[in-house]
C-alpha cells in the first residue's frame, strides 16, 4: 500500500483558517518560532487584531517549499566544515 501523502494529512487534520498555535504544532516549534517566520516573510499570514491567522493550504505550500532546502543546506555545510 502506498504512504499517504503528508500535506493531505494536513488537511484533513486541521482546519482551513489556522492559529498561531495550529502552525506551530504543524511545524513542531513554538509559537515564538512561527511569528519569526512571519515577520521574516517565509510564512503568509493575516493581521488579525493582535493575533495572527493562517490559511491551510498556504501553510502546507510554504512548509512544502521550505523542507527540502533545508536539508540540501544542512549536507553543503557539513561537507565543507570536513573539509
Amino acid at each position: 500500500m502506498s504512504k499517504p501523502d503528508p500535506a493531505d494529512e494536513l488537511r484533513r487534520l486541521y482546519p482551513p483558517l489556522l492559529t498561531t498555535a495550529h502552525v506551530a504544532e504543524m511545524m513542531h516549534s513554538t509559537i515564538g518560532d512561527v511569528r519569526d517566520k512571519v515577520h521574516r516573510r517565509e510564512l503568509p499570514a493575516l493581521r488579525w487584531g493582535q493575533q495572527y491567522r493562517f490559511f491551510r493550504d498556504e501553510v502546507i505550500d510554504a512548509l512544502s517549499r521550505v523542507e527540502p532546502d533545508h536539508d540540501e543546506e544542512t549536507s553543503d555545510d557539513t561537507e565543507r566544515d570536513e573539509t
